[in-house]
């Protein structure tokens, strides 16, 4: 009678020892999942763009013209964010930072962020307005998905509710949570 219930515990034992190194086999795959996720996507080859979008030999050479200007704009902009993102860290590091240089520093990187964002759209535009009514759907298509934003609704409404507050109930708005649309996703 004693043996058996050794045997028990024995069995029990084990089975909660998988059991536990099954759950966290299945949170670090989770982790790992949602850390790729979050990774940028590298830049979209301008031959896989095209190829998806069925461009003509004229629409291909007025899209060429848009690519250098908008790349050499990106980069300045890019570099000016280094340089303010440095500066910023040189003051925090500092013996006696001075809150409101830290202050400035940081809105002029939410500046540089922003002409970025413009620069982007803008661009986004200019390659729009080259593209035929098929062509601009698929376009955004694509764009939508490097950004990491889901598909929303037919009509463009997000959720179906109407007003800022989006609902009025207890408990979360509907949707994803927060922070599962991508970065410039509406939520």
């Amino acid at each position: 009678m004693k043996r058996n219930w050794l045997l028990y515990l024995v069995i029990f034992s084990l089975a909660l020892n998988l059991g536990t190194i099954g759950t966290l086999g299945y949170l670090r795959y989770q982790d790992r999942r949602q850390a790729a996720a979050r990774e940028p996507l590298p830049p979209l080859p301008m031959r896989e763009l095209w190829g998806g979008l069925n461009l003509d030999a004229t629409q291909r050479q007025a899209l060429r013209h848009l690519f250098p200007e908008h790349r050499r704009h990106v980069q300045e902009v890019r570099t000016q964010l280094a340089q303010k993102r440095q500066e910023l860290f040189d003051l925090i590091k500092s013996e006696s930072p001075q809150w409101n240089a830290i202050q400035a520093n940081v809105k002029e990187i939410s500046a540089l962020q922003g002409n970025l964002e413009e620069e982007m759209a803008r661009f986004l535009l200019e390659f729009k307005k080259n593209l035929k009514p098929g062509q601009d759907a698929a376009f955004l298509k694509v764009m939508q998905g490097r950004l990491g934003c889901p598909p929303g609704p037919p009509g463009g409404r997000q959720g179906g509710h109407r007003g800022p507050m989006r609902g009025g109930g207890m408990g979360p708005p509907p949707g994803p949570p927060p922070g599962q649309a991508g970065p410039g996703c509406p939520e």
